[in-house]
């Protein structure tokens, strides 16, 4: 039952990420990475290795483009 909620915030985030992406909303970047982030924590607690701990970026990386995208959409003063 973990299993399948696991994979399904897994595969959400990956859909919103591609939607995020192509019509260029950091809403949908921010969603992203909050739907990835309990998969890559489990992995990132769970794991030994440097590769185990390298999964925490990947849900860091969507906030980042997040707010970066966040941030050319608005108007400057």
């Amino acid at each position: 039952m973990v299993g399948i909620l696991l994979w399904s915030l897994v595969i959400g985030s990956i859909i919103l990420a591609i939607i995020g992406l192509w019509k260029r909303s950091w809403k949908a970047l921010a969603w992203s990475g909050i739907a990835l982030l309990p998969p890559m924590a489990l992995i990132f607690w769970g794991g030994e290795g440097i590769w185990f701990r390298m999964s925490i970026l990947l849900p860091v990386l969507l906030f980042v483009a997040a707010y970066w995208m966040k941030q050319q959409q608005m108007p400057s003063l």
